[in-house]
């Protein structure tokens, strides 16, 4: 399955967002990520989206990696920093779409 990953995270710095990338391949090598950008609706944050082909164990075994409390279904969900465990501590936002 084709599956989307979109992610803010709570810092202007390009080498935060490296590391959350490189700790996301460490998770799952499947990934590839877009550039980041700013955020536009939040102050001072980058985003960025990766994307991946993985089977629904992967999927689960990712999910529950990246962040312990999702709001929504497998197939869409999300989850923010602010009141989950998430896998890194700059990250804000994820979320996770099935396409």
């Amino acid at each position: 399955m084709r599956v989307s990953l979109h992610v803010i995270v709570d810092q202007e710095d390009e080498a935060i967002v490296e590391i959350v990338k490189e700790e996301i391949n460490h998770l799952c090598s499947a990934f590839t990520f877009s550039p980041s950008r700013p955020q536009p609706s939040l102050r001072n944050c980058l985003e960025f989206y990766g994307s991946a082909t993985l089977d629904s164990n992967e999927i689960e075994s990712l999910l529950s990696q990246l962040n312990n409390d999702w709001d929504g279904d497998m197939d869409d969900c999300c989850a923010y920093g602010f009141n989950t465990k998430m896998f890194h501590p700059n990250v804000y936002y994820l979320q996770f779409q099935i396409l």
